[in-house]
């Protein structure tokens, strides 16, 4: 006998996807903006990353996000970015699954930002 799983809401292979990032430590008190390329760790993925697009940046008192648009952030800011990656990834939202909509971003073996996956 056989049993078959189906699943109502199955993983998506995604190439681009919104993330909400806390930047920790960037290399050489850089700023983190377009274009900055990491390398993205989740789960069991490794993966060559590209931030594409910086979209909202949280005010760090009273933790909302601002409606414009910012162009770079600092240590210890949260920004809302869009992120891609070279090749298709499985991922989960942070809403709809915790523990697969974690990752983190790392740039020559040290952790510069972690985050949770938003939207896609």
């Amino acid at each position: 006998m056989f049993f078959v799983l189906i699943s109502a809401n199955p993983i998506l292979a995604v190439t681009e996807f919104v993330a909400q990032l806390t930047i920790l430590e960037l290399l050489d008190n850089a700023i983190f903006t377009a274009g900055y390329k990491a390398i993205l760790h989740a789960h069991y993925v490794v993966e060559e990353c590209e931030v594409t697009e910086l979209l909202h940046q949280c005010d760090p008192k009273t933790k909302q996000f601002m409606k414009n648009k910012v162009l770079f952030v600092k240590n210890g800011a949260v920004v809302d970015c869009r992120i891609q990656v070279s090749n298709s990834i499985c991922i989960e939202k942070f809403s709809d699954f915790r523990q697969l909509g974690r990752f983190t971003l790392r740039t020559e073996g040290k952790t510069v930002a972690f985050g949770k996956v938003m939207g896609f």
